[in-house]
């Protein structure tokens, strides 16, 4: 097996030709094509950015400068000219804030109001145009032109970011930032700029002078995060994009069974997508010496769909609890409003993904769930106890094993509303499955195109693996010498090249 490695794929990386065209494609930007980390250009360019920051990292000002530079580059190759509006609004919301900290009585809430305001104007019009136009022309009758509008990338992620900083202020949970550069860095942070996690001020700020010291045990977590997070986006994720896009590009072509496994082959890609890119993301961050909050915690595996969302995307999911669901009552006011709450917050945070009615019912549709949970968990609901005894947890594990397979498939039913263009391409993919299920089906399928049923089983072997046996494996790798990272750096890179497709698909949340 090991007779077979080839690592001749490093021998062009250091070709004249193939670094002159690296340095041609640095000076360009593209609103078509952002800048992955995935991209080699990017991976070329972070390691020489880090070799300049080994030598600078521990003197401060030179350390802050020297990363939102290269922040505001890797922004511009993504976005071009729409970095200009990411600076106005970086400037303008630390204007805001200074404003509400030194006003008082009514002031205070009105600069609030006029700061929450100019940040969302932008991706209201960006984002949102469109889709209101498009409504008012069907239902209205109207003939609005819809506008030719470019979505900035990262918009979503870092209106929401602005947002929260500006309310924290306002709560005095934390102190206006008066160094505008602090501010900037804290806004323009590479790792989480396009696609998340959302980070909160009040978590990263305090973090900018002290930061994490980089040493051996620092740079194999970070390594381990980066590798991981590159194998679950180009190894999974993206193999089982192609079958996923097949089908829900014309689920009434295909069977039953082969729409059942594409709506498995997206439940899959979407997590190790996701979860790969803010792997990626925390890895860099902590290699730079900074510390950004988990963003997934095994969402899969959650028996019930309130720990699924306290599980997944956690950096939006708590985003979404505590600056809307709690503002407007929480559960202060009663039963009902409770619901109504939970609702418009799913509702919301559908509409926050994408200006689509499919998204607005994929939030409604969670936010049915949590409320039916809610409802029948009631009021006065135990917490499970943390600690059973052997035959407690013998005899608890079918049930527990059966609310992980419901809360599963219900989430993966929810992503054929997230994945589909349409409604009708979404109810033509559920009813083939409930309609044209053919159990021989699969056997055709398996000798067609058993590559992805193995990718499938490999996905939930990682999903489903016992937690605790998943935490001493990492724990065994991280206790490896420095030097062997770069060893599995090189095979974990031979495993992708070998595999992946020739074109990186994009991070799915790139689009938000």
């Amino acid at each position: 097996m090991l007779a077979d490695l080839s690592f001749d794929w490093l021998l062009p990386i250091f070709s004249s030709e193939n670094i002159r065209n690296i340095f041609i494609k640095l000076g360009q930007s593209s609103t078509r094509e952002p800048w992955f980390f995935t991209d080699f250009t990017f991976l070329a360019t972070f390691g020489f950015f880090l070799l300049i920051y080994a030598v600078i990292y521990k003197r401060e000002t030179v350390r802050k400068v020297y990363i939102i530079l290269f922040s505001l580059f890797f922004y511009y190759k993504s976005s071009g000219l729409f970095l200009g509006l990411f600076v106005l609004m970086i400037i303008s919301d630390f204007l805001f804030a200074l404003l509400i900290q030194k006003a008082e009585g009514i002031k205070r809430k009105i600069f609030l109001l006029l700061g929450l305001a100019y940040s969302l104007s932008f991706l209201l019009y960006f984002k949102y145009t469109n889709f209101f136009i498009e409504n008012f022309n069907l239902y209205l009758g109207t003939h609005f032109t819809p506008k030719n509008l470019f979505l900035p990338i990262g918009i979503s992620f870092y209106t929401f970011q602005s947002i929260s900083y500006i309310i924290d202020v306002y709560r005095k949970e934390i102190t206006a930032s008066k160094n505008i550069v602090d501010y900037t860095f804290y806004m323009t942070f590479f790792p989480h700029l396009v696609a998340g996690p959302i980070v909160r001020a009040k978590d990263f700020l305090p973090q900018i002078y002290n930061y994490t010291i980089i040493d051996g045990a620092v740079f194999k977590e970070s390594f381990f995060r980066i590798i991981i997070g590159l194998i679950k986006k180009l190894f999974i994720a993206d193999y089982l994009a192609k079958y996923a896009d097949l089908v829900y590009a014309s689920p009434g072509a295909f069977s039953g069974g082969e729409n059942l496994l594409s709506m498995y082959a997206y439940t899959f890609q979407i997590y190790f997508d996701f979860s790969g890119y803010s792997d990626i993301a925390l890895g860099i961050a902590l290699l730079l010496g900074y510390r950004l909050k988990e963003n997934f915690d095994n969402p899969y595996a959650s028996a019930d769909i309130t720990t699924f969302w306290r599980k997944w995307h956690i950096s939006l999911s708590s985003w979404l609890r505590d600056y809307i669901y709690i503002p407007l009552g929480g559960n202060r006011k009663g039963e009902i409003n409770r619901y109504v709450f939970l609702m418009l917050t799913m509702l919301i945070g559908g509409f926050w993904h994408g200006a689509s009615w499919t998204f607005v019912f994929w939030g409604l549709a969670h936010g049915l769930a949590l409320a039916a949970h809610k409802l029948w968990s009631g009021p006065g609901a135990k917490k499970p106890a943390t600690e059973l005894s052997r035959i407690g947890r013998i005899l608890k594990a079918p049930k527990y094993f059966f609310s992980v397979l419901l809360t599963f498939h219900f989430v993966a039913l929810c992503w054929i509303f997230f994945r589909a263009n349409t409604f009708d391409i979404a109810f033509q993919s559920i009813l083939r499955i409930f309609n044209k299920m053919h159990y021989n089906d699969f056997i055709g399928f398996w000798m067609a195109r058993k590559e992805i049923v193995i990718m499938l089983l490999t996905a939930s072997l990682i999903v489903f693996f016992p937690e605790n046996l998943k935490q001493k494996l990492i724990n065994i790798a991280l206790r490896l010498p420095v030097w062997s990272w770069l060893i599995i750096m090189l095979l974990a890179m031979q495993l992708i090249i070998q595999f992946k497709d020739s074109v990186v698909q994009p991070f799915i949340y790139f689009q938000f």
